[in-house]
């Protein structure tokens, strides 16, 4: 297993109880919006795209005295209202393609929007986490006046994406700033992610003269980097000679150099982390930074080794199911690289990222369905075995897709169930709804009941999603023991975590069942909360902040996800959403943990 994917996080909020609503002024227009993730396991164009170009526009504010979001003739979205121009409000998104809306942040002070964004969870492989993350950060929103610094917004904005691996949307937004709020930092970030892409010469061309414009080292170093590119030697030479004594402490960046200049010398064994810069000059010397020092860097960092074709095809996969589970790479990626040959020796031996690779192309290489099933079957478990269950089905759907449901044992019918109802395929969904309740019909006595106990089981994921099948909530029939996992005591919590979604969502739920569920014995599941968050939360709700909701659900969720969470928190979190008429991406959260639980 990957160890950067094992984590706990306590999230830690200050200066959540105070704010302050000031009055809002700001303008942006933009270029042509990008789509968001799609449904799990369909393609992202966005990641796919070739890098945008460093050209920025150039904004002149117009006169309207409200907000207004709309498009140009020429496709880009333009938000606009009473005042000057504010870097902060520029996005790639609008109402029309998942934006929240310009008004998202309306009623929430701008240094609580800091605050907000600075405590976002950036690596939960939640589906829907990634969604409203992206979303949020994405979307072109006017930003109440007040904050010191206009670029603060952005420059944070362009941090959490590029924290998260979302390479493609960080340089999309930036190019979208006028060059009237373009600054040194924002330059750097600019400069940074196109290094990032391989696209060098671009880089050097937004760093040029930017040396001698102060006393940051970087700029001396990247003109370093790009008179090596330019083939100017000597001036590289020179440049490395005029560093100042502080630039010895990046021994990295010598030792890179020296290879450059077609010298042998080792790399230096060192807990520096890698820059992208660092990864450039590798790419430019012909040296190959170790996967660990990758990992180690960060996921922006694994997402540039996904996409770099030259790169060994064991280690661009092993990179591209992490930005998969990050949500930062199409699904298309690692099967290409599958199919191009990954792991395709000792799987059996290795990883269970391998052995995911092996099973999928075990999967795509036979027609019989049994055969198929089986594979798939295999591959989930090894995602499951790995902690990245949800970025196996990913994986998977291609190969699902192609089955006809039938009968290939509970197990799997249930999973091929819950797991198309995550993606979006409600078509899929309702026929293998049908095969799980087909297997009541078969079998001796026992055999039928423990079917019985599936279908509770199937019904509970299709009512948690608001899928229209055959299911349908009556309380009067319900059995609490169907959700009785007694191998897993604290699974007892299981069907307490139903009955609170269903309650959330409107379905009603007598008390005698709350009794009913007491009855099998009650351990509380292991999960954080933070009590400081989640009155944030409800406040915000209440008051229909948007964008300060959003902000709130997702750090009371965290990295780890629904899954995770404490059943309180997930309710709390479900019925926030709620109130703000997120209701499909609060039940996109709701079967996640139902999934993650196993219900």
């Amino acid at each position: 297993m990957i160890s950067s994917r094992i984590r706990k996080y306590f999230w830690i909020v200050g200066g959540l109880l105070a704010s302050l609503v000031l009055p809002f002024s700001v303008l942006q227009a933009q270029d042509k919006p990008r789509s968001l993730v799609p449904p799990l396991g369909q393609p992202t164009t966005t990641q796919q795209d070739e890098a945008a170009p460093v050209s920025k526009p150039t904004l002149t504010p117009p006169s309207q005295k409200r907000v207004i979001e709309g498009t140009r003739i020429d496709g880009s979205v333009v938000v606009q209202s009473l005042g000057g121009l504010d870097p902060a409000s520029v996005g790639t998104l609008t109402t029309s393609n998942g934006g929240l809306g310009p008004d998202m942040w309306d009623g929430t002070a701008p240094g609580r929007v800091i605050t907000l964004l600075q405590n976002l969870p950036v690596s939960s492989a939640s589906p829907e986490i990634q969604q409203l993350f992206r979303r949020l950060l994405l979307t072109a929103a006017v930003i109440p006046q007040g904050t010191e610094n206009p670029t603060d917004l952005i420059k944070l904005r362009l941090e959490k994406l590029v924290e998260a691996g979302l390479v493609k949307d960080a340089s999309e937004l930036i190019r979208r700033i006028p060059a009237s709020g373009l600054t040194a930092a924002l330059d750097r970030i600019t400069v940074e992610l196109l290094l990032l892409q391989g696209q060098n010469e671009q880089a050097c061309r937004v760093a040029e003269g930017k040396q001698t414009a102060g006393a940051d080292i970087f700029w001396a170093k990247t003109d370093i980097f790009c008179n090596l590119v330019a083939g100017n030697m000597a001036r590289a030479e020179l440049g490395l000679n005029l560093l100042d004594e502080t630039a010895g402490e990046d021994t990295l960046f010598f030792a890179i150099f020296d290879r450059v200049a077609g010298g042998t010398a080792p790399l230096p064994e060192t807990d520096q982390s890698l820059t992208p810069l660092h990864f450039a000059m590798m790419k430019l010397s012909g040296v190959a930074p170790s996967f660990s020092s990758i990992e180690k860097a960060g996921s922006a960092f694994l997402w540039a080794l996904a996409m770099d074709e030259t790169s060994n095809v064991n280690d661009r996969y092993v990179a591209a199911y992490e930005s998969l589970a990050m949500g930062s790479v199409a699904a298309e990626l690692p099967r290409r690289l599958i199919k191009q040959g990954a792991f395709r020796e000792g799987a059996d031996e290795m990883t269970e990222l391998a052995q995911i690779a092996a099973f999928y192309r075990e999967a795509a290489g036979t027609s019989a369905d049994l055969e198929k099933a089986r594979a798939i079957g295999d591959l989930w478990a090894a995602g499951e075995r790995d902690g990245s269950y949800f970025t196996a089905a990913r994986l998977s759907l291609p190969l699902l897709s192609g089955l006809t449901p039938a009968e290939y044992g509970d197990k799997f019918e249930m999973e091929a169930l819950r797991l198309s109802l995550l993606s979006k395929e409600t078509a899929a969904a309702t026929s293998w709804e049908r095969a799980v309740r087909r297997g009541a019909l078969r079998g001796n006595f026992e055999e039928r009941d423990a079917a019985r106990k599936q279908i509770a089981r199937a019904d509970a994921y299709m009512l948690i999603s608001g899928t229209n099948g055959i299911a349908r909530w009556n309380a009067a029939n319900f059995d609490v023991a169907a959700f009785d996992h007694s191998e897993d005591a604290a699974q007892t919590e299981n069907v307490g975590m139903y009955l609170g979604i269903l309650e959330t969502f409107g379905d009603p739920v007598p008390e005698m069942l709350w009794s009913d569920a007491f009855s099998l014995g009650q351990v509380p599941r292991f999960g954080l909360s933070n009590q400081v968050i989640e009155k944030n939360l409800e406040r915000a709700a209440d008051a229909g902040l948007l964008g300060e909701t959003i902000a709130l659900s997702l750090a009371a969720l965290g990295e780890e996800g629904p899954g995770l969470a404490s059943t309180e928190t997930l309710v709390r979190v479900l019925a926030a959403l709620q109130k703000i008429g997120l209701t499909e991406e609060a039940r996109q959260l709701a079967l996640e943990a139902a999934i993650s639980r196993n219900l």
